[in-house]
């Protein structure tokens, strides 16, 4: 490896260092007021207060996603458990719901205030 290679890696390693964060920050930022769903085909955002009712189309079949009254809940689930369905409703934000034999995710914007990374009902 000569000098100028070295220099040439350092260079790249701290660029990517110094912009890195700043990149990765710009794209998870989502606001707590929004609620991201997320299936096979694309993502859809919403504001939370909005009274609605979703249909995404999941990997085997449909989802119906429920917002009101600040709160989002799976309503019907085309998969066999339904364990998103059963999961009932979440309204803060960070929290989830999943229904992942479909591969759709329903998540609120923001981080948790509890200090957890995740709870598991």
């Amino acid at each position: 490896m000569t000098r100028a290679d070295r220099l040439l890696a350092v260079g790249i390693l701290a660029l990517a260092l110094a912009i890195g964060p700043v990149v990765s920050g710009a794209l998870a930022f989502v606001p707590a007021s929004t609620v991201m769903i997320k299936g096979p085909s694309g993502t859809t955002e919403v504001p939370l207060g909005t009274d609605a009712s979703l249909r995404v189309t999941g990997l085997g079949g449909d989802v119906r996603v429920v917002l009101k009254s600040g709160q989002v809940r799976v309503e019907e689930s085309s998969c066999p458990d339904h364990v998103c369905v059963r999961s009932g409703a979440i309204s803060s934000a960070g929290q989830a719901l999943t229904c992942i034999p479909n591969g759709v995710t329903v998540r609120i914007g923001g981080e948790r205030d509890d200090g957890l990374d995740a709870v598991a009902r």
